[in-house]
């Protein structure tokens, strides 16, 4: 079984996603729960954040 950050990370190889697009990619039903685990990874250094396109990628 994959736990959450690893399902994130597959979706996000296969290209920059939004946190909506994430959320429905790696099967995480709550938006606020996503939106932390990103950032915990963004702090970590395994995802960025794209400012001017507001999508995530893998770092």
């Amino acid at each position: 079984m994959l736990n959450d950050r690893e399902k994130i990370l597959m979706a996000l190889r296969e290209k920059p996603l939004k946190v909506y697009e994430v959320m429905k990619r790696a099967n995480v039903a709550n938006e606020e729960a996503c939106q932390s685990l990103l950032l915990k990874m963004r702090d970590e250094g395994s995802v960025k954040f794209d400012i001017h396109k507001g999508r995530w990628h893998v770092g």
